[in-house]
């Protein structure tokens, strides 16, 4: 396939200010489209393999596993007939795939595979809903985080199962779990410190829902993303312990820099160019689904994609719009009452009717919406140490307005979704997936006060990254980007890879804001 040399603007902009200055460039270096095989799979977690060379995908009924080297498929491992996989992660020849059950409320399996023979060499139960896998440093343990959806609220046959974090010592596959058991009856204290339980009739260990793991260096301690409860984990994980959660706060999209575009329908005709980023007063949760850790001058930080989630079953379901009359409003929340009945300002906005009630009189004090459009850098005891503010939305509809999605803005906007990390000689860069606009935005945190941002990447017709991961072979270094759907394909689902050639030198970043407008235009479905 045809390389589409994105970021080339950028390359000449370096070249022409320094002499020295090395190239940073990522150029398309193939796509594989996962409707060429039979059954379709699909494209949601990648996993790269040192030892073959290959790379592990996993969607819809199972696993594709690619030579990136041939650019081909090399094989397949369906998987239909034991459950839906969710989540792949490879270490030290071992590839572990987690996989719900055909009924998501029952209790999930991790199967672990030899990735030289693809044979199957153990398969564990963990808990309900296994949503992302990750390995420790060493590839000693493997980590499950274990979401425990459930299936109602209220009904005669709802079930609720309680979250967890499954803890797999990958020397004899014994499994230890990491519970919020200790957590029931604190319900009333959890929600006083800012985390969200609100589940009908849902013990704390229930409400907790686990979507992602980072892991430390040492292999000791876990940091586990608690997307609809706004709030983060910390596992011991020698323990398999649960030693605290920590609440991650409201967003105050008031304050300057903090703005947000808060309606699909804030522009003449129904263009997907209007925009109108500006302060509201309203408070973004952060809810942050991908998470990772890294170092820097030897402190320890976490950052998170803050893309925001909801709770819709029936017997619950918390989204509202802020002009629907049965979301009332304090009179003393808004100065300007046309702000909650007309479509261009906030009556679009879609929030939650599940907090915001900080008085308990029955009508909403603080209107509560879903995600912070952006990426925050914490400390390990959860203060923030950076967050993007409205960079993202502003970054999209001022330098690459054809990858902006007006149809997204009155619900969660771009949602920064996946991450991934890459340490480049003295260069820690972040690659942060956008799964409403299709594409990928790269910053330098370096310097974890002050990110910089580098530039956008999309391709053609590559639609909802959902995992993004790097690796380096004899070829070079890549950033693999799993997209959920393509325009060509439907809902197949397609594996991209970007080839990284150079790494910029300090005094060079600032020149990467003038990085031309991406050669695509992407289009982008509306979903919840």
């Amino acid at each position: 396939m045809k390389s589409s040399h994105i970021g080339i603007g950028i390359a000449l902009a370096l070249a022409a200010s320094s002499t020295h200055a090395a190239s940073f460039t990522f150029n398309h270096y193939w796509s594989y489209t996962h409707t060429l095989n039979t059954p379709s799979r699909g494209s949601e977690i990648a996993a790269y393999d040192a030892a073959t060379d290959k790379i592990w995908v996993i969607g819809g009924t199972g696993v594709d596993i690619l030579d990136p080297t041939a650019k081909s498929l090399s094989s397949s491992i369906e998987l239909s007939s034991v459950g839906t996989p969710n989540s792949v992660a490879i270490s030290n020849g071992k590839a572990a795939v987690a996989l719900a059950a055909p009924v998501k409320t029952d209790a999930g399996s991790v199967r672990f595979y030899d990735t030289t023979s693809q044979s199957l060499l153990n398969s564990v139960t963990v808990g309900a809903l296994p949503d992302s896998v990750f390995f420790t440093p060493d590839g000693s343990r493997a980590l499950v985080a274990n979401e425990g959806e459930p299936n109602s609220y209220n009904q005669i046959d709802s079930v609720d199962p309680v979250g967890s974090v499954s803890i797999i010592d990958t020397s004899n596959y014994s499994v230890q779990t990491a519970s919020f058991s200790a957590y029931n009856g604190q319900e009333a204290s959890l929600r006083s410190q800012g985390i969200r339980i609100y589940g009908p009739n849902a013990s704390a260990a229930q409400d907790l829902e686990p979507e992602y793991i980072a892991i430390d260096k040492t292999g000791s301690k876990a940091y586990v993303t608690l997307q609809e409860n706004n709030a983060v984990a910390i596992v011991d994980i020698p323990s398999a312990t649960v030693n605290s959660i920590i609440p991650l706060g409201l967003k105050n999209h008031n304050l300057p820099g903090n703005g947000l575009d808060a309606s699909d329908q804030d522009g003449p005709g129904t263009s997907s160019l209007n925009g109108n980023i500006q302060n509201w007063p309203v408070f973004g949760m952060y809810q942050p689904d991908a998470i990772a850790h890294f170092e820097s001058n030897g402190q320890q930080y976490i950052v998170m994609a803050n893309e925001g989630d909801a709770r819709a079953y029936t017997g619950l379901n918390e989204e509202i719009r802020i002009g629907n009359p049965a979301y009332g409003l304090d009179p003393g929340v808004l100065s300007d009452p046309d702000q909650k009945t007309n479509n261009d300002k906030l009556s679009r906005l879609t929030v939650t009717n599940a907090t915001g009630d900080t008085d308990g009189d029955g009508d909403f004090d603080q209107i509560h919406v879903f995600g912070a459009r952006s990426f925050t850098i914490r400390d390990t005891d959860g203060g923030i140490v950076f967050d993007s503010g409205d960079q993202i939305e502003q970054i999209i509809y001022n330098q690459y307005p054809t990858l902006w999605q007006d149809l997204r803005s009155d619900n969660k906007g771009p949602e920064p979704e996946g991450l991934t990390m890459l340490k480049l000689l003295d260069r820690q860069l972040l690659f942060l997936g956008l799964e409403r606009t299709s594409s990928v935005m790269v910053w330098d945190i370096t310097l974890p006060t002050s990110p910089q941002f580098l530039t956008m990447l999309s391709h053609a017709g590559d639609l909802g990254p959902e995992g993004l991961t790097t690796f380096t072979n004899a070829q070079g270094t890549f950033l693999v980007v799993s997209n959920e759907a393509d325009t060509a394909n439907g809902s197949a689902g397609v594996t991209t890879l970007y080839q990284i050639q150079g790494i910029p030198e300090p005094a060079t970043l600032a020149l990467f804001g003038l990085a031309l407008p991406v050669l695509f235009k992407i289009s982008s479905k509306k979903r919840n």
